[in-house]
């Protein structure tokens, strides 16, 4: 895999470490570079961080990244204009996410690299739900993109209220603006999306997976998969396929 890096040099470092040998990675300096290697196909993926680029260097590269069809990884730090941005380039395309030194060890880059080919369930759904996103005010519009990225989740609704700076009230009528059932659908759609990979396609137990993504009780595991996708945790597989289980989810943050 022939893979361009448009990144901060500590970032493109710890990005080598990850690579395994049949990926090679070459570094690009400027929006006009990029441009022409996606339109060239002179690559299989691109790994960039939009904070390297200003406003009309990033649509140069995200248009020529839509007429390529090249898969991206979008390896940034998250501040209010790197969400936006996030948010423009994943609506509507699945796009691998990972924040700058908070979950990015070289295990974890490996594992998105490798889903580039194949969307993980989490980039999916965030591509479901970016357009939801687009309205809201930076704060809230940060802390949305967060969920679907970060290591730990907030374990209840009132922490994504916190940290959006605004009141519950505001978060909700945001939320229901932008066509969102609310902040508890979007904080359990969004851990939900994280299980399908660790439980269907590496073999986790329910109990290790219910533990890891900080579901208190396997009982609140189970009630929160069959209120989003009607069946308990052990029935994912039979029920649905990864491309399946996040379009379940997407629906779910609307009804």
């Amino acid at each position: 895999m022939k893979i361009l890096a448009l990144l901060p040099e500590n970032a493109r470092e710890v990005l080598e470490r990850s690579l395994t040998g049949e990926q090679q990675l070459s570094r690009v300096g400027s929006s006009d570079s990029v441009a022409a290697s996606l339109r060239d196909r002179r690559c299989d993926a691109l790994v960039l961080d939009p904070g390297m680029l200003n406003a009309a260097d990033f649509e140069q590269v995200l248009s020529a990244l839509r007429k390529s069809h090249v898969p991206m990884l979008i390896y940034t730090t998250l501040s209010g204009d790197s969400a936006k941005r996030i948010v423009e380039a994943v609506d509507g395309s699945a796009h691998e996410l990972v924040l700058r030194g908070s979950d990015d060890m070289p295990e974890v880059l490996q594992r998105h690299i490798m889903a580039l080919t194949a969307p993980s369930a989490p980039a999916m759904l965030l591509s479901k739900a970016a357009a939801h996103f687009r309205t809201f005010p930076p704060k809230l519009q940060t802390v949305s993109v967060s969920l679907f990225a970060r290591p730990l989740l907030p374990r209840w609704v009132g922490g994504v209220v916190k940290e959006s700076g605004l009141a519950r009230r505001t978060v909700d009528r945001w939320m229901h603006n932008g066509g969102i059932s609310g902040p508890g659908r979007l904080l359990d759609a969004a851990r939900l999306a994280r299980v399908w990979e660790p439980l269907v396609e590496r073999g986790m137990s329910v109990e290790q997976v219910a533990q890891r993504y900080g579901y208190e009780r396997l009982r609140l595991f189970t009630a929160h998969a069959r209120r989003l996708t009607g069946v308990g945790p052990l029935e994912f597989a039979d029920n649905f396929t990864r491309i399946t289980f996040s379009k379940r989810l997407g629906d779910a943050l609307t009804e």
